[in-house]
């Protein structure tokens, strides 16, 4: 597959990859001149995000990927916040989920989610780097504008 790429140009926000005309013509069994130029010429914006030592290339069709570990967390965040409201201490719930306090205290600010947080979160449309490692490193701001702000940086 690689031996039909006549070259790839990294520009800033974007990739270009040119396929080889007469060999892709070979395998598709027809004449070069019967294939248009512009199906051989592969344009995609994309973004870089980087992540401590790892780069990501972000394309912007990309399909969209559901946390199931974050939405896991979130739900079990408001589950948290329910038995609370109800009278139940931190230690009580800890015991019966058997959990620590702390890994409470580290994920129970996801019960203050702003909701269109969490939509694009289930729809996949989340940042890259908003991850339940992130939330348990991380103190996320009550105020909803804020949330949107500090995500919008990862």
């Amino acid at each position: 597959m690689l031996d039909l790429i006549d070259r790839i140009d990294l520009k800033p926000g974007e990739l270009e990859v040119l396929i080889d005309q007469a060999k892709i013509a070979v395998l598709l069994e027809v004449h070069p001149d019967c294939l248009s130029p512009d199906v051989l010429n592969i344009k995609a914006p994309f973004q870089l995000r980087k992540r401590g030592v790892e780069t990501k290339l972000i394309f912007a069709d990309a399909s969209a990927e559901l946390d199931q570990r974050l939405v896991k967390h979130i739900a079990k965040a408001h589950l948290w916040f329910e038995q609370i409201k109800g009278g139940k201490t931190i230690a009580e719930i800890a015991d019966v989920d058997n959990t620590s306090k702390r890994r409470i205290q580290q994920l129970i600010d996801l019960a203050f989610l702003a909701p269109d947080i969490v939509r694009d979160l289930l729809e996949g449309k989340q940042p890259l780097g908003f991850t339940s490692d992130w939330c348990v490193r991380h103190t996320l701001p009550s105020d909803w504008s804020e949330q949107r702000a500090l995500l919008a940086t990862l």
